[in-house]
């Protein structure tokens, strides 16, 4: 790529059919690439005053020619492109803060983590008209939401933090794991990870076996939640490493710790098998906050 310089803060990367989308958010900015080569294909930045690529997040695809940005600035927003011409078409308001995405059939779920600010929903988007069809509350902070097998969106609700006492950071309210019925639109399943008042710490999720598992992280220790559990675990598979992102491959079951020490320096991956156990480490870059599995 003749020592084209990918931008500051690389938050997500995401393949959508032969083209790869990266979200670049300190830089303002998209890059397109060519997902089986990583040959540079576009930059996308929107510098008029709608901002469109403001606060960059993550992306999913709709089809092979198009896919949807979280935009997480304040005013919320979902960025359309068009992955045929590498253009933005439109963007899609939604609440405050957009984060991760899933796709369930014809819609899309966006987590509204609330940016610098509150918000408790998850909106979805009918793909085929890009319109907001329902707005599901489910805690404060939703950061991270997951499709399970059964077609449910996990929703992992980290919950407002009071900053007031530090270093003594503790919750003002709780951090919950919530389920939606992706028929109904409702919650049928809530889980409280860390009540108000505790101690805050950082919480990570991520979907695995086949969809069958939900891997959520509080502090240093992982916890496997079968889909069809009625209960959280009492036991972690994994303990002792706090983690900044947790990924699961689709293809081996594998789970992927990642560590950042401080950032300025390269982090780690760990990798386990589905039972916990290290099967081997690696230093990568600085910062390392999810895996993609090709």
């Amino acid at each position: 790529n003749n020592g084209i310089n990918i931008g500051d803060v690389v938050q997500s990367y995401t393949r959508v059919g032969n083209k790869g989308i990266i979200c670049v958010n300190n830089s303002h900015k998209i890059e397109i690439v060519d997902a089986r080569t990583f040959k540079h294909l576009a930059t996308i930045t929107d510098t008029t005053a709608t901002k469109h690529t403001d606060y960059v997040r993550y992306a999913i695809g709709v089809s092979d020619s198009k896919a949807y940005v979280s935009n997480g600035k304040y005013t919320g927003e979902i960025v359309v492109l068009n992955l045929t011409t590498n253009t933005i078409s439109k963007s899609i308001n939604v609440g405050k803060g957009p984060e991760q995405l899933a796709a369930v059939g014809s819609e899309v779920y966006v987590a509204n983590s609330g940016g610098w600010d509150v918000d408790s929903t998850v909106s979805v988007i009918n793909t085929s008209t890009d319109v907001v069809t329902s707005t599901i509350k489910v805690g404060d902070i939703p950061t991270k939401l997951v499709k399970d097998a059964q077609g449910y969106i996990w929703v992992l609700c980290a919950g407002q933090t009071d900053y007031s006492a530090w270093p003594n950071i503790t919750k003002l309210t709780p951090s919950k794991l919530v389920r939606i019925n992706t028929t109904t639109k409702t919650i049928d399943k809530s889980f409280i990870l860390i009540n108000l008042g505790a101690l805050s710490y950082e919480l990570n999720m991520a979907i695995g076996d086949n969809g069958r598992k939900v891997y959520y992280s509080i502090q240093n220790n992982v916890y496997a939640l079968d889909i069809t559990s009625s209960a959280l675990p009492t036991t972690a598979i994994i303990s002792g490493r706090s983690f900044y992102g947790l990924s699961a491959s689709p293809y081996n079951n594998q789970i992927w710790g990642l560590k950042a020490p401080n950032f300025s320096s390269g982090g780690y991956v760990f990798r386990y098998n589905s039972t916990g156990t290290l099967i081997d480490s690696v230093q990568v870059g600085i910062g390392p906050n999810g895996a993609v599995f090709n």
